[in-house]
């Protein structure tokens, strides 16, 4: 089994990943939905809040992204041990009661 270090940055790595894959979709749909909607918008002036809205949603997320990744990496023994000390033990427990 890999050592605790090796098993925090697997899953610190796995969170930061997801993160970043979220929130490149989100950015995604976002423009989608703006393009898609453009047409339908009955004037100019309100496609440009459309677009400020869009990129205020989209900024506010990313950067609470990456300050939840920035905290994790800063806060990771806090944040995973736990988690793989429980899981190790509910291991052990399964292990104990089929033999």
């Amino acid at each position: 089994m890999a050592s605790l270090d090796d098993r925090i940055a697997t899953l610190l790595r796995r969170d930061r990943l997801l993160a970043i894959g979220s929130t490149v979709a989100m950015w995604v749909v976002l423009v989608f939905v703006y393009v898609a909607a453009a047409p339908t918008v009955p004037g100019p002036a309100l496609l440009v809040v459309l677009g400020v809205a869009m990129v205020a949603l989209g900024g506010l997320n990313t950067a609470s992204a990456i300050a939840l990744i920035r905290r994790y990496r800063l806060a990771k023994e806090q944040v995973y041990r736990p988690d793989i000390e429980n899981l190790d033990a509910i291991r052990a427990a399964r292990r104990g009661s089929r033999s």
